[in-house]
């Protein structure tokens, strides 16, 4: 009776060391798995760049296009700013650098031929005009919005990210 009492000890102790190192196994893993989801490269946000702050006059004939298409592309920030008319007293200034491939130098929006949204070209990813969202390609982040401030005539694109 010992014999059979000390063989099922022994297979109990047998069975519970392999199930500890099944669950210290399946730890590894799914610290593994949570550890490579770190984001990639792809997911990087947009670099940053400093810049002073842009003043627009409205009525000046430099951004005539502004008033016709409703879009102009200026200087500042890190690959420079589409500056979008949503309505007479709103505007949006979106960062031109691609949010897919951030650092890839040619990883740079544009207004597409329609003029209906933004494209990299690099990529194929688009971008809404509304609100900087992707709606086509591989990037899943939004471009970079810049603060804009209208007063009168005049409006004022900071380079504090929204």
């Amino acid at each position: 009776m010992q014999g059979i009492l000390g063989e099922k000890v022994e297979k109990d102790f047998i069975h519970t060391r392999a199930m500890h190192k099944i669950k210290h196994l399946f730890k590894l893993i799914l610290l593994f798995g949570l550890w490579s989801c770190e984001p990639t490269i792809e997911e990087d946000l947009i670099p940053y760049k400093s810049f002073e702050n842009i003043q627009i006059n409205l009525t000046n004939i430099q951004y005539f296009d502004l008033t016709t298409k409703g879009y102009i592309e200026i200087a500042g920030g890190v690959k420079g700013i589409i500056l979008y008319k949503n309505s007479n007293s709103e505007y949006t200034a979106y960062e031109r650098n691609c949010s897919y491939l951030p650092y890839n130098s040619c990883a740079k929006v544009e207004i597409d031929g329609s003029g209906l949204f933004l494209i990299d070209p690099c990529c194929n990813s688009q971008f809404s005009f509304a609100d900087g969202i992707p709606i086509g390609g591989p990037a899943s982040l939004p471009l970079r919005r810049y603060r804009t401030i209208l007063n009168g005539n005049y409006l004022t694109i900071t380079d504090e990210p929204l």
